[in-house]
């Protein structure tokens, strides 16, 4: 029977309130904030039970690897495992770990364009800009020299963000504790991490707002809100640092950190493992440097 008033009767409702009401537990939340999931995706990794010690180990010696061979072909081996590996043990989806990829690109752009171009007095290579009675020449050596700087550049935030993706901050900082780095210098990472987090989300909630009041409706508009945001993260950076250290104080901090971690056994197979994955990258490379042989 068909009921007036608030009730309605099951017929009456439409079919994203029947389908509500058959499936009452929300869908998984995710933001569309770039880093603001880094974290979550690392609380549930695959890798959790593995030591933070091995898989920061593992990470490192990939890293240096990469960075020591001076090799493109191993650069770009070096990104494409650790890519792999970040999306299958961190559960994270291709298109997100990509667009995390995408983030440093810009700056190891331009640090291999300041490693292209050379300042002479004669056009010198395939390509010349004149500037100022000067020439800024791209030569055969310079691109060779850049793609090689930007493969290891690529391959080293690789190995980065698969540490990042895999192990939460936490366990990070009690590796670093456990190497005897300065105490003053892991809580200022730890309060920056941390905070990094609180302005990208106060970032997220203002710009939504003005998109949803058309405040990037036209490019005068755009610049207008983009200052005016800018403006308010600032201002607010500087109340939630004082809110952040009154909530600290009132939680009687003494100068210290300290954090209830969980800590992983260091297992033998995990690191059987570890050796397995990188002594075949390490073999590829000897050969490589033997042979004489690169991508540039």
């Amino acid at each position: 029977m068909e009921q007036t008033g608030v009730w309605t009767c099951a017929a009456a409702r439409p079919a994203a309130a029947i389908k509500q009401r058959r499936f009452p537990f929300p869908r998984p939340h995710s933001h569309g904030a770039g880093m603001l999931s880094i974290d979550q995706y690392a609380q549930r990794s695959r890798l959790r039970g593995v030591s933070p010690f091995v898989k920061a180990g593992f990470a490192l010696a990939v890293l240096l690897l990469c960075v020591g061979a001076d090799l493109a072909a191993v650069g770009l081996a070096v990104s494409a495992g650790m890519l792999l590996a970040a999306v299958f043990f961190s559960g994270a989806p291709v298109r997100y770990v990509l667009s995390l990829m995408a983030v440093p690109v810009l700056f190891i752009v331009a640090s291999c364009l300041a490693v292209l171009f050379d300042v002479t007095a004669e056009p010198l290579g395939f390509f010349d800009v004149p500037l100022f009675g000067f020439c800024l020449s791209a030569t055969e050596a310079g691109l060779r020299q850049a793609g090689r700087l930007f493969c290891r550049a690529y391959g080293a935030v690789a190995c980065l963000y698969f540490l990042s993706l895999t192990t939460p901050m936490q366990e990070l900082l009690e590796v670093l504790r456990r190497l005897r780095l300065p105490r003053i210098v892991i809580e200022l990472m730890y309060l920056i991490y941390r905070y990094i987090f609180l302005l990208l989300d106060a970032q997220n909630r203002m710009t939504v707002a003005a998109r949803s009041r058309l405040g990037y409706a036209v490019r005068r508009g755009a610049w207008y809100t983009f200052t005016h945001i800018s403006g308010s993260v600032l201002a607010g950076a500087f109340r939630r640092s004082g809110a952040c250290f009154d909530a600290m104080e009132a939680r009687c901090y003494d100068g210290t950190l300290r954090f209830l971690t969980r800590q992983a056994p260091v297992r033998r197979r995990h690191v059987l493992l570890c050796c397995a994955a990188f002594l075949p990258l390490a073999a590829l490379t000897a050969l490589l440097k033997w042979k004489g042989v690169d991508l540039f």
